[in-house]
């Protein structure tokens, strides 16, 4: 186990803290650790019919347009489910009657401590929603059909919408399975 000597801010933004400083080992060595404490996030994997609905935006970060599950940041005090409700309505305008959650991960633990929650989205019905100001979102539609080999072929490269979409298609054939 690590324990923390000292430490320091070293930056503060809107959802996320740069924390520097010396930890002691489980040898007793010291070792320096840089660490971003995240708010941490949802995502929401929306089944409609026979398709999976997604989100086109661009991302400063990776350069590029980036195909993705419908996501964003926890609010303070905001549940897991409450967030996914509301990015879900906010981003795609539909509400989802069934949030089935899926997983619950560190993103890179090795940096980080944000950490994101994956639903299953079903029974949607629209509702009203606006993104926010500053996304530019371009809602896609992917039949579920030849989405596995749509994964395997490297057609997303985002996490979130790699481990969403994977552990759902997971969940939809084994209660497929099960008749429910």
């Amino acid at each position: 186990m690590e324990q923390w000597l000292e430490q320091h801010e070293v930056f503060r933004g809107r959802f996320f803290t740069v924390i520097t400083g010396t930890v002691q080992i489980a040898s007793g060595e010291t070792a320096r650790r840089d660490v971003v404490e995240h708010v941490g996030g949802v995502a929401v994997v929306p089944i409609l019919a026979d398709k999976v609905l997604l989100v086109r935006q661009y991302r400063i970060a990776t350069g590029q347009e980036m195909l993705e599950l419908p996501a964003g940041l926890l609010h303070p005090g905001e549940a897991p489910e409450q967030a996914a409700a509301r990015e879900l309505a906010e981003e795609l305008g539909y509400r989802a009657n069934r949030l089935v959650p899926l997983a619950s991960y560190y993103t890179s633990p090795g940096y980080t401590n944000e950490r994101t929650h994956i639903f299953l989205g079903l029974d949607l019905t629209p509702t009203d929603g606006t993104a926010d100001w500053d996304e530019h979102l371009h809602p896609e539609e992917r039949p579920l059909e030849g989405l596995q080999q749509a994964l395997l072929g490297g057609a997303f490269s985002d996490g979130k919408t790699l481990i969403g979409l994977s552990l759902a298609l997971a969940w939809l054939a084994q209660h497929r399975e099960a008749g429910e």
